[in-house]
């Protein structure tokens, strides 16, 4: 209620989509289609192997989304209830408010760890295979002749995690350009510096740790299923490297949303309040 009449603040909500839970229901299906074949049918045919990678990798994709955007939630209103420190009460409410905008900006990332850590494990058994191949001597020409592919492969993920990485820090600090006001009201109103920067951080690391240990685990399946079908032929190695990947990705996520930082302290100066 204010002098010129009451007012009625209702919270936005958006979900993922209208088309997220069809799609990720029928790449469900599809994966089980898949997976009973050798059951009810032949063995999978090498030619469904592509097929089968690629929904699988859209399928774990859609699944850290979700996660992404209910983690988000229900952080936040565990944390917002809970909790005595002042940045994460902060982070916890702003995530309570909208936890699919962090699920929208991370969508392209977690894509990207889905297929490196699916890469990096079929790298690591494909080079063994090759290498086993050398010693016997069935390798019909050069290693550099498949190595050079793979290489190439792994620029074009690297492009791609550089691609949304950038997206993540422009989202970051459009986040801050659109909040402007309110972070100036509460600089104002004597929230430290520091307090702000932590809150911004956690806000967008909370969050994105399952999603992407759930990604890094879905391409670290990937990378099993590709040993396995392998197996017959020659002795695989596990493929750890496929499980450092998230790691990798999480810490460079961390540095990304930090450079925003900057804006952060022209974002809480006492001019930004005239703005609305």
């Amino acid at each position: 209620a204010d002098p010129l009449g009451r007012v009625r603040r209702v919270r936005p909500v958006r979900g993922p989509g209208r088309l997220f839970g069809p799609a990720t229901r029928l790449l469900a299906v599809t994966v089980v289609a898949i997976a009973l074949t050798p059951v009810f049918g032949s063995p999978v045919s090498f030619g469904l192997g592509p097929v089968t990678v690629l929904v699988l990798a859209v399928l774990i994709s859609l699944i850290a989304i979700w996660l992404s955007g209910a983690s988000s939630r229900q952080l936040g209103e565990g944390f917002a209830a809970g909790t005595s420190r002042p940045a994460l009460l902060i982070a916890a409410e702003r995530m309570r408010e909208d936890p699919w905008s962090t699920a929208r900006t991370h969508a392209a990332l977690l894509l990207v760890t889905v297929v490196g850590s699916g890469f990096a494990g079929v790298r690591q058994i494909l080079l063994a295979d090759l290498e086993d191949m050398r010693r016997k001597g069935h390798l019909g020409t050069r290693m550099s002749y498949y190595t050079t592919g793979i290489d190439l492969t792994a620029a074009a993920i690297l492009v791609a995690f550089a691609l949304a990485l950038t997206a993540l820090a422009v989202g970051t600090a459009e986040s801050l350009a659109t909040r402007r006001r309110g972070l100036a009201a509460q600089a104002a109103a004597g929230v430290p510096h520091s307090v702000l920067a932590r809150a911004l951080l956690l806000e967008t690391t909370l969050p994105l740790f399952p999603a992407i240990a759930v990604a890094g685990l879905g391409g670290t399946v990937i990378s099993a299923w590709y040993g396995a079908a392998v197996s017959e032929h020659t002795d695989v190695p596990v493929p750890y490297g496929a499980l450092l990947v998230p790691v990798g990705v999480y810490a460079a996520c961390v540095l990304a949303a930090a450079t925003s930082l900057p804006l952060l302290r022209r974002s809480v100066r006492p001019g930004e309040l005239r703005y609305a």
